[in-house]
């Protein structure tokens, strides 16, 4: 389970899904080659940008070897600017196939993931995140093995310091499904399901320290999943302990 930025393995995804999307009558299409707006017009820019990711990726190795004095490296309003870019148009791409062909493009939703991870992992901060979580819930959906939810509980972690503040300042409380919250519920459902006690502890944190309003119901509900599910004992301690500080009705009076 390797999440990391990988341009050639993100051109093949975009460039064989749309090949597998499009039936005969719809390459015929006069919409895939007119205009600013066209699906080669979009194919080639999104090309350009992930060739731009990829030399910034290579300047990187390039840089570790030399002084910081010797080189120009790229700020962190350049990263985010590339990133979010690479991001529009993977949604751009997404919305016009969804528009011709029906379809949800699970494949090209994902590549929302190492495109952010790379501006992450840049130093670069995230401003919108709401295709990202909803990608994030589907890998945490289909993973059960315990090693993958643990790496993908410090995925999680990533991209949830990387958030800026904006986002970080929660001002939507009355929306429920804002991707904030859920990105914050879902890093204690996914720690929590990686049965690794250290891992569910800094999540628990997390959730606490950025959503603290959900505290209550949220281990109030883990308690619950512990006999449901049956975790183990160490698991199940963890839980009681948040539970008796957050979850009981005068944990937060």
């Amino acid at each position: 389970m390797d999440f990391s930025f990988n341009a050639r393995a993100i051109k093949d995804v975009i460039h064989d899904t749309v090949v597998a999307s499009l039936d005969d009558s719809t390459k015929n299409d006069s919409a895939l080659d007119d205009g600013a707006n066209s699906l080669h017009t979009m194919l080639a820019a999104m090309d350009q940008a992930i060739d731009v990711m990829q030399r910034a990726d290579a300047d990187s190795v390039v840089q570790q070897k030399m002084s910081a004095e010797s080189i120009g490296r790229l700020e962190e309003k350049d990263i985010n600017r590339i990133g979010q870019y690479a991001l529009d148009l993977l949604e751009n791409l997404i919305a016009f196939m969804q528009n011709k062909t029906g379809d949800q493009c699970m494949d090209l939703q994902r590549l929302s993931l190492p495109i952010s991870l790379w501006v992450v992992r840049h130093g670069g901060k995230l401003s919108q995140i709401d295709m990202l979580v909803n990608t994030l819930a589907a890998y945490a959906n289909d993973t059960v093995e315990l090693h993958k939810l643990a790496k993908l509980s410090a995925v999680i972690r990533e991209i949830i310091d990387a958030c800026d503040d904006e986002i970080r300042r929660d001002i939507e409380q009355t929306n429920m499904m804002r991707p904030w919250r859920i990105l914050n519920l879902n890093y204690g459902i996914v720690a929590t399901r990686s049965h690794q006690p250290e891992i569910i502890e800094q999540a628990y944190e997390t959730l606490i320290k950025n959503i603290p309003q959900d505290a209550r119901e949220f281990f109030k509900e883990g308690m619950q999943q512990m006999d449901i599910i049956g975790y183990p004992d160490e698991v199940r301690q963890v839980v009681e302990r948040y539970h008796k500080m957050w979850g009981a009705e005068s944990a937060l009076h």
